[in-house]
């Protein structure tokens, strides 16, 4: 059989490797502003950038052994699966793996302490509110950065 069908590194490494990278990167993401990782949950930004890389590596082969490829590749899905499994079967676990919902304005009055958790700003808000055709934090009654980056606003009732 053809030799770039044979595993160059050993099976137990390449497991244990694919899964320090995700566990690694996937701490690294959780501790980032959910602004910054956008419409994806944390777990499936993971898997799209380490398959891509993984696959990018195979196509131009700087990777010789495609078992090797495809072993990663395979253990970087798997635990993509098993982390919404475990979400979806505990609800504790998906707290932990997912952002929640962050409250920027309560009642027109902007939650400062929250923003600077946030990394986000006042005019940032103010932008994302202008979007939205809300001109000043009085006229909300909540703006809530939610799990994939976007700001939703509900507008204070008129007298």
């Amino acid at each position: 059989m053809s030799e770039w069908l044979i595993f160059e590194t050993p099976i137990r490494e390449l497991i244990a490797r694919g899964t320090l990278v995700y566990l690694a990167v996937a701490v690294i993401l959780r501790i980032m502003p959910k602004r910054q990782t956008g419409d994806l949950a944390p777990n499936d930004l993971i898997a799209l950038v380490v398959v891509g890389t993984l696959t990018g590596d195979a196509i131009l082969g700087d990777i010789t052994a495609a078992p090797d490829i495809l072993l990663l590749i395979a253990v970087v899905l798997a635990w993509d699966y098993l982390s919404n499994l475990f979400e979806y079967h505990f609800p504790r676990f998906h707290h932990v793996a997912q952002y929640s919902p962050t409250l920027l304005i309560h009642n027109g009055e902007v939650l400062k302490k929250n923003l600077a958790r946030e990394k986000l700003t006042e005019d940032e808000l103010q932008a994302s509110l202008r979007k939205q055709g809300i001109e000043e934090f009085a006229a909300v009654r909540l703006a809530v950065l939610e799990v994939d980056g976007q700001i939703s606003v509900i507008p204070a009732e008129k007298p």
